[in-house]
């Protein structure tokens, strides 16, 4: 039983292939975080595992154990902590010996299930010797491999890496969809429901993580509070943020293309708020901004020149994905925002 929400296109055509076994021996999964992605993965390794006809059952020993992570021929490759003298601090790519170490167990017969699946998840995160590395694999696949390529940023991936996969794209739900997911599934009420799908931009998975914990919500507010106070700064504030967040890009680059995410999302939403389509928003209506953020509508601005800037942020976005020098590219987007 399928249990991914909203992404019915992908759930067929992976059934149909399953069914006429023509499945691909690499899938490339492309969308925004919390999308879904990692749960159909999951649910892929269960289907290729299962031990029921109709699959995935949920139900048997092996889709449990996928489902708790606990089975030996399924893995997850994501980022792993690196020690640094007695504290650890995160890897900031994926690296080659992690693909090598993947290389060195798909080799061997899967120990438990009938396939060893891997799951890349942030494969924007390899590192170029890693992709490269990974090539390998993907060129000359053993039996009873399954490789899953998750990806919010499909065009940080090498060219040849892409080529080599199966792509399946995973869009955002509509308000609608994830607000009457929470109810009915997670027994929400209303208006809850509908204020956590709206802040959510249609990724389920991000409802679901706001809900359980409250800090979701609080820290992406105090963030959009502080991209609201940055942007109504002087020249000097600005040029600040500008630094703070190059230097973050060295280590974390995803961390900085969430940033400029949020930033674009804002001034979408301060457009929407303007031309009166405060129910399209993320941040909610006029009403219930907070005050940093609510200045902002008090600038004499027109909507052309909002728009100008959200493209601002989005050419800066895709320099720093050609490796353009992040600092120099964010002071030039400080200098063109309103």
């Amino acid at each position: 039983m399928w249990r991914t929400v909203g992404h019915d296109t992908a759930v067929s055509l992976l059934q149909r292939s399953l069914r006429g076994d023509r499945l691909s021996h690499a899938y490339l999964f492309v969308g925004p975080p919390h999308v879904g992605k990692r749960t159909l993965a999951l649910e892929l390794a269960q289907a290729v595992n299962c031990l029921d006809s109709e699959r995935p059952c949920g139900q048997c020993s092996q889709c449990l154990r996928i489902a708790k992570n606990q089975h030996p021929d399924v893995q997850i490759v994501a980022l792993i902590p690196q020690e640094e003298g007695v504290r650890e601090r995160m890897r900031t790519e994926i690296a080659i010996d992690q693909v090598r170490e993947i290389q060195r167990v798909a080799s061997l017969k899967p120990f438990e299930g009938k396939n060893r699946v891997f799951i890349f998840d942030g494969a924007e995160r390899l590192s170029e010797e890693a992709a490269n590395c990974l090539l390998k694999t993907l060129e000359e696949p053993p039996d009873h491999v399954l490789l899953i390529l998750l990806t919010s940023r499909e065009e940080s991936l090498l060219p040849t890496l892409k080529s080599r996969c199966q792509r399946i794209e995973f869009r955002p739900l509509s308000v609608e969809r994830v607000a009457k997911e929470l109810e009915a599934r997670y027994s929400v009420d209303h208006a809850r429901a509908q204020e956590l799908a709206r802040q959510s931009e249609g990724c389920l998975g991000w409802a679901l993580a706001a809900l359980s914990d409250p800090s979701v919500l609080e820290e992406r507010l105090k963030r959009l509070e502080g991209i609201a106070s940055v942007v109504q700064g002087s020249l000097e504030e600005r040029f600040a943020y500008a630094a703070e967040l190059a230097t973050l890009h060295t280590r974390d680059r995803e961390a900085v293309q969430e940033e400029l995410r949020l930033m674009a999302g804002l001034y979408r939403d301060i457009l929407l708020i303007i031309q009166g389509a405060e129910d399209f928003t993320t941040i909610g209506g006029f009403s219930t901004l907070s005050p940093t953020i609510r200045t902002l509508l008090d600038v004499e601005t027109s909507s052309q020149g909002i728009t100008s800037s959200i493209k601002a942020i989005q050419r800066t976005s895709s320099y720093l994905d050609q490796n353009a020098n992040p600092r120099l590219a964010l002071e030039d987007l400080m200098l063109t925002l309103l």
